[in-house]
């Protein structure tokens, strides 16, 4: 249903329809779990079968529906079952909706296996491009551009937020490399809920499943917790807690450096290489094994002298 937010002109509102058409013959048949709109006329909904739908909001028509892939490589294993297919984020690229007949990617969504898929509403072949923000490939919970559709920021189910550059990707041609990436940190311990670029004030929006909402800027400096002790102004930087990090991210096993040590990985098999390569030197050369033995021979009897010494 839909209504027109004004309370300047209430002889001009259009009473919602009962339902739409193409809804009930070739609308989605599992749940609707997002929704995003594009004046003047476009809406996009996404289901838990990985259906997008681009609806005429004025005729209550459908323009397209695309089918989010599925790797099937992955699909199925031995021991896991099949993957989920549902997509959760849908938001429009409105700058690029507005060059009509455009084959660029004017539709972008999350979707299975961390993946997220730039779809054109304009060309034969709408898959444009896909890639995987996540450096775990985890899942993407929420995605967010900013007015000018130059930035994608991508949080995952982890708590990370990345940043890529979009301005010049998947403009016409199908892309097979991943856009430029920008900057990257993790904004919570849990998953991230939603993201939303305020890009009057040049700051972003986050709140997770952790149950805290925080501020930060487009470029990653950490303002604020809401409902924290110390106050801090968006305006003012030098009251942002930049160049701190939430408490409870700094502590976080997941926050922790990876390294070979903290990976299990013993460094003494850098000892044991030495070792094989002094013996094999000492295989190669004969004469190099002797000299070892006699050092160490010598060192041994000059031990047991002053030994026997000091026993005097």
């Amino acid at each position: 249903c839909f209504f027109q937010d004004s309370t300047d002109n209430f002889y001009h509102l259009q009473k919602p329809q009962a339902h739409w058409q193409d809804d009930l013959s070739l609308g989605h048949k599992e749940d609707i779990l997002c929704i995003a709109q594009c004046p003047p006329t476009l809406l996009a909904t996404s289901s838990y079968d990985g259906e997008i739908i681009v609806w005429n909001m004025i005729s209550g028509r459908i323009r397209h529906k695309f089918h989010t892939p599925v790797l099937t490589s992955s699909v199925y294993t031995k021991t896991s079952q099949a993957v989920e297919a549902s997509v959760t984020q849908v938001l429009f690229l409105k700058t690029r909706v507005m060059k009509y007949e455009s084959a660029a990617s004017s539709l972008i969504s999350n979707g299975p296996q961390g993946y997220v898929h730039f779809w054109s509403l304009f060309s034969e072949d709408p898959l444009v491009a896909s890639f995987t923000p996540s450096r775990e490939k985890s899942m993407i919970s929420s995605i967010a551009v900013t007015a000018d559709d130059s930035y994608l920021y991508a949080a995952d189910k982890d708590g990370n937020v990345y940043v890529h550059d979009i301005k010049e990707y998947a403009l016409q041609d199908p892309e097979q490399e991943t856009p430029k990436y920008v900057n990257h940190w993790r904004a919570h311990i849990n998953l991230i809920l939603s993201l939303e670029v305020i890009d009057e004030d040049n700051i972003l929006l986050s709140c997770s499943v952790d149950h805290t909402v925080r501020l930060w800027s487009l470029a990653g400096e950490y303002i604020g917790t809401f409902g924290q002790a110390e106050p801090w102004d968006i305006f003012t930087p030098a009251s942002w807690k930049h160049p701190m990090v939430p408490y409870e991210i700094l502590i976080d096993p997941q926050s922790m450096p990876t390294h070979p040590v903290l990976e299990g990985e013993s460094p003494s098999l850098q000892i044991t290489d030495k070792d094989e390569n002094i013996q094999d030197t000492a295989n190669c050369h004969p004469r190099f094994s002797q000299v070892i033995s006699e050092g160490m021979e010598e060192e041994i009897n000059k031990q047991f002298s002053t030994e026997a010494s000091s026993r005097r």
